[in-house]
């Protein structure tokens, strides 16, 4: 049965690369709206039955179907919506490479080459931050969420020395985590995961309903004495809104408490590879920690998120362990399992790698620019086609709503929202802004060109025609 697999592993991977090829240049032309029926998806399921076995290039072939009919197409270039962007087919590659090799990178010496790989693009995005590269210390994650969890486990560790051994029940104080109201609430999950429970995430609210301000926090601090900041994070590009915190300024309150800073940069992070990025992100220099998630604006295959941090001291307090079954527990080399949440753990960093080494980080910053173009390009059409356009960011992320009175608006935007989506046109998702519902548009496709713009601005106008007849566009 071995000697048969073995044989049959080069037409078959070919096959599955023509399929997937097929996969990606129809993508243009399919409804960016699959099928979302629970009946429809169980039927389809029906099919398969896992008794017996099937070719595989059939079966390839039905995932690719059964996947791209039942899914709102995030790879779709008129796909709108939350940071899920298109796979770069060098990322691709990379996730093959890595699947194929399946290295092991809890330790050093069992894959070298894969954790050199790793370390070189932490420091790459380490200096693009504006640190020392030779200094950069973190780790490659599944995404933002735990690259977050692993910020506060390094903030309590930094904070309370004994907290490695004895955990939070010996804590001196009680420890929170400030964060704006705006950004994601991951941190609710992380606080419970990590003994705090909820009640330690201290949501500040923001005068303007956007961005975090290091004014509002400083006060907010100072209104809780009983309370302990241990970490202190600054949002560069909420999710629901594209809103950059006051970077300097958080990180001017964080010094004053000897807080641990952390900016969750988790999708705008990746536009540091552009020179207009770094300039979006000026005071990112200044935080003690840093999330990325490159399968966000960088375009690789879910899920890559990066962790990094100025050095490796908190890393090392919170994560290192011996034991007898590990080949080594080496801190110059810095073997994974003793500076991270994971032990066992996939090559992440290879999709980056790969679509790095193809484009350049050049290539990357000509992308990150067009869309940055594209952006403004759409907020441009909305206004002169009669929307409000209600946030403020430089990012490419769009809140606005039709001119209707405010007692009719959530109607309004959800009847929008519905008739865009219907459609299968355009792709794009409501959020809430300062207590209303509003209609949310972010550039998110590498492939996404002005064209695309301009026929969300026209199922758009038509959206509104249907629901509001006495408008015009």
């Amino acid at each position: 049965m071995t000697e048969r697999l073995h044989d049959d592993a080069r037409p078959l991977l070919r096959a599955a690369a023509d399929l997937a090829a097929d996969f990606l240049a129809a993508r243009r032309n399919s409804p960016v709206c699959g099928e979302a029926s629970m009946a429809a998806v169980d039927e389809a399921l029906q099919r398969w039955n896992l008794h017996a076995g099937q070719p595989l290039e059939a079966v390839t072939a039905g995932m690719f179907d059964l996947l791209g009919r039942h899914a709102v197409r995030s790879d779709h270039p008129r796909y709108f919506g939350l940071f899920n962007p298109p796979a770069l087919p060098a990322a691709i590659v990379g996730d093959l490479i890595a699947a194929t090799v399946n290295p092991q990178l809890a330790v050093w010496s069992h894959a070298p080459a894969a954790a050199a790989i790793e370390r070189k693009l932490l420091q790459l995005f380490g200096t693009r931050i504006g640190w020392a590269g030779d200094e950069v210390a973190g780790t490659f994650t599944s995404g933002g969420s735990e690259a977050n969890h692993t910020a506060l486990l390094a903030a309590l560790a930094r904070r309370y020395p004994d907290w490695a051994q004895h955990g939070v029940a010996g804590l001196p104080a009680r420890p929170a985590i400030y964060v704006s109201s705006q950004a994601h609430l991951a941190w609710i999950k992380i606080a419970r995961a990590a003994g705090l429970g909820s009640d330690a995430v201290r949501l500040v609210p923001v005068a303007d309903g956007l961005a975090l301000g290091g004014d509002a926090l400083a006060a907010f601090i100072a209104s809780e004495p009983e309370r302990d900041p241990v970490l202190i994070v600054a949002t560069a590009g909420t999710t629901a809104h594209g809103a950059i915190d006051d970077l300097r300024g958080i990180a001017g309150v964080a010094r004053t408490h000897g807080a641990h800073l952390h900016v969750d940069a988790a999708w705008a992070g990746g536009a540091l590879l552009a020179d207009e990025g770094q300039a979006l992100l000026q005071g990112i220099e200044l935080a003690d920690s840093v999330t990325i998630d490159p399968h966000k604006w960088l375009c690789v295959p879910m899920g890559a998120g990066m962790y990094l941090s100025r050095d490796w001291s908190a890393l090392q307090a919170a994560f290192t362990v011996s034991t007898g079954y590990m080949p080594s527990a080496s801190l110059e080399r810095r073997d994974a399992y003793i500076h991270s949440l994971q032990w066992s753990r996939r090559f992440i960093g290879l999709k980056l790698f790969m679509a790095l080494a193809q484009l350049g980080v050049d290539g990357y910053a000509r992308m990150i620019r067009l869309q940055l173009r594209l952006g403004r390009y759409l907020l441009d059409g909305l206004r002169s086609h009669g929307w409000r356009v209600l946030n403020d960011t430089p990012l490419p992320l769009a809140c606005f709503a039709p001119a209707v009175d405010a007692a009719g608006q959530d109607d309004a935007v959800t009847r929008i929202a519905a008739a865009v989506v219907d459609s299968g046109q355009a792709w794009l998702s409501t959020v809430a802004l300062r207590g209303q519902l509003v209609l949310r548009a972010c550039i998110t496709s590498h492939e996404s060109t002005q064209q695309d713009v301009d026929a969300l601005l026209d199922v758009l106008d038509w959206a509104r025609r249907q629901v509001l007849p006495a408008s015009t566009s």
